[in-house]
């Protein structure tokens, strides 16, 4: 999901990064592109075996209630190797109820959008029926509710489905659940602003169930996690059979591939839709929708049909909101490997229910244009890059976003940077006024200035964390998205941006549609890195460390050769990672020292009547995690320019989060 850290106030956040960014251009080189081979790229597709599960599902909106009716059939493989007396199910949007874990984290508050509260959400569970070869039996007094995250007894996000006998390995289960979801008013992914709806997490859904040894878990067992105001979802990959009924003046944009032709009668129109191998199915509806086509066509394998869904008055954008998904799948396609479905269907949402924007579903993205918006700006396009690469990251691969929300985040936000400086080298302006850029920026949008404009002088939490744990919004969001990137950018500054494409490959195609965990993805950095980098990768995953050299005292030094000058350089934080020490004599020569970063401090001797012109610790920029990159420098001239700019950027970025309200 894009966080609303690059979504918030954007006029604040263009002003900032004009600046900012301005002022900082000559210390941030742009990395030179580095091409993949198309012969290394492997080819990838859907297993050949079934899912485990299955999902029949017939619903049915009413607009003027905001309501979908519903009807599913879960059909359920149980792998596991015991006995099972019950079942997990998810029910999300009753976390639109008061009193829910994910109303009291939130507040009523979501990525800057305000929950309107005479329209809240729920899920009414009407039957459950258990199903045997002599019959059905109702069970619906079977479910009962948990809360394994906080014991709070208001929320009804989750539940226990006690069977009226065990279920044995191999066994297949089949349910039928009727329900009937109440869409809150949207704020939060899903709900509605009519006449538009977005279906997100809008029926019964299985939890996802894990095998001992599967992301280290010692025990099998259902995955058991709440819906909080931080985490997103996790579940097991199924086939997806779904009907969707709306009143007939309504379009339809859902996952996967639509198997008939729509059905008028009675006032109503009747969809079609199915996908095999996704792990969530997700929809929007729309009477003013209009449709745009455009086709991905990678040299080997299928085409993908990309559709998008959005306004009329927004069509002069469509080309350029096509033309950032199809680009982004060729990126992918290329560096990493197939997109293996068919569809990718992109969702507009209009100007009232940005809530629902910036956000994934498997092969459905939502997008969001804004209001100002010009040929030279990069919105909508970033938020179309990030959100298609999580197809990959989070849809293919599929890793749990409730306990390692960085694996996917983290991942594809180092590749949005990767591939928006493919696609369009610079960024520039996001607004216009009366057709004229305002503030055009010539900055490279792979620029990993651009993450670190969130880092914060004190680190909170690791990075890998489960998502409900960390100490606020915030500090989720700095740690998942940015800090998971620039750990990347700075593993590419240890191992350099080839080997680490080798690496998000290498994890692509060995762990799709698998599930891994983050011991699985420091496996593979191991594998095609070294045991050193991916100590360091696990050093700043997993403690609430930061990265901080810095230049210490520069002081004379009497000696038997004469004078001399011992430089002192500090490492402040607790992550250690190999770093260079630029030194630049009175001569011009130029002198570089290689420190392993181990010990607290390194004093170099520098045998010099005269003392260094200047001394520049990771000249490079290999290590943009540093927390601190005022203290990496020193100049024996004293210039009143650098002061000013630094001063500069620091007000800049302490008045964008004021404005941000952060």
């Amino acid at each position: 999901m894009m966080n609303y850290l690059f979504t918030r106030n954007m006029l604040s956040l263009c002003l900032f990064f004009f600046f900012a960014l301005l002022l900082l251009l000559p210390l941030s080189p742009i990395p030179a592109t580095v091409a993949v081979a198309a012969s290394n790229v492997k080819t990838l597709s859907m297993p050949d075996q079934e899912p485990p599960v299955h999902y029949q599902i017939e619903s049915n909106f009413v607009p003027s209630l905001s309501t979908i009716d519903g009807k599913v059939t879960i059909t359920w493989t149980y792998p596991g190797t015991e006995p099972l007396s019950e079942i997990a199910i998810h029910l999300y949007q009753n976390a639109f109820a008061p009193g829910s874990t994910f109303m009291n984290n939130s507040l009523g508050l979501h990525r800057g959008h305000q929950q309107n509260h005479t329209q809240t959400g729920q899920v009414e569970v009407f039957s459950i029926s258990y199903h045997q070869a002599e019959g059905s039996k109702d069970i619906t007094d079977n479910l009962r509710y948990i809360q394994p995250d906080d014991d709070n007894r208001q929320d009804k996000t989750l539940a226990l489905l006690e069977l009226p006998e065990p279920l044995m390995p191999k066994q297949v289960l089949e349910v039928t659940i009727s329900f009937r979801t109440h869409l809150p008013a949207i704020f939060a992914r899903s709900g509605t602003v009519e006449p538009f709806v977005m279906a997100g997490q809008w029926y019964p859904k299985l939890a996802a169930y894990e095998l001992a040894g599967q992301r280290g878990r010692p025990t099998e067992g259902f995955n058991l996690h709440q819906y909080h105001s931080n985490s997103e979802f996790f579940a097991d990959f199924a086939n997806y059979d779904v009907r969707i009924s709306v009143p007939e003046d309504y379009i339809v944009g859902a996952t996967g591939e639509e198997i008939t032709e729509p059905i008028k009668e009675k006032g109503v129109i009747h969809y079609h839709f199915a996908q095999k191998w996704v792990h969530d199915f997700a929809w929007a509806a729309d009477p003013r929708f209009v449709i745009y086509q455009d086709t991905f066509k990678p040299a080997q394998g299928e085409p993908v049909i990309v559709s998008l869904y959005t306004r009329p008055e927004k069509s002069h954008l469509a080309t350029r909101q096509l033309n950032a998904v199809v680009g982004t799948l060729r990126e992918l396609h290329n560096l990493f490997g197939p997109y293996p479905y068919k569809t990718l269907t992109v969702i507009d949402p209009p100007g009232d229910a940005l809530g629902a924007g910036g956000m994934e579903y498997p092969t459905l993205i939502t997008g969001g244009t804004p209001l100002l918006s010009h040929g030279q700006s990069m919105e909508p396009e970033r938020v179309l890059v990030h959100e298609t690469i999580h197809q990959y990251w989070y849809g293919i691969v599929a890793n749990n976003e409730f306990e390692e929300a960085w694996l996917d985040e983290g991942l594809t936000t180092y590749t949005e940077g990767k591939i928006l400086e493919r696609l369009y080298g610079d960024s520039r302006s996001s607004f216009s006024i009366f057709g004229q850029p305002l503030l055009p920026l010539p900055l490279s949008t792979n620029s990993p200035g651009l993450f670190r404009t969130v880092l914060q002088p004190l680190v909170l939490d690791p990075i890998d964390l489960p998502a409900y744990d960390y100490a606020s919004s915030r500090s989720y969001a700095t740690s998942v998205y940015y800090r998971g990137a620039l750990l990347l950018y700075s593993l590419e500054g240890l191992l350099g941006e080839e080997k680490v494409f080798d690496i998000l490959s290498t994890y692509y195609q060995r762990w799709a549609f698998r599930h891994p965990g983050t011991d699985d993805f420091v496996a593979v950095v191991k594998e095609k890195g070294c045991s050193e980098s991916a100590k360091f990768l696990q050093k700043g995953l997993q403690s609430p460390a930061y990265l901080d050299y810095a230049l210490g005292d520069i002081k004379p030094l009497g000696t038997a050769e004469g004078l001399a000058w011992i430089v002192r350089i500090d490492r402040r934080g607790e992550l250690i990672a190999p770093v260079e020490i630029l030194i630049l004599h009175q001569n011009g020569q130029k002198e570089i020292v290689q420190w392993s970063g181990e010990e607290r401090y390194l004093e170099i001797r520098i045998q010099h009547s005269q003392p260094p012109l200047a001394i520049h610790i990771d000249p490079e920029e290999r290590l943009p995690l540093d927390m601190n990159r005022l203290n990496n420098d020193w100049t024996q001239e004293s210039a009143w320019w650098p002061a000013f700019r630094w001063t500069l950027l620091v007000a800049l970025y302490y008045q964008s989060l004021l404005a941000l309200a952060l």
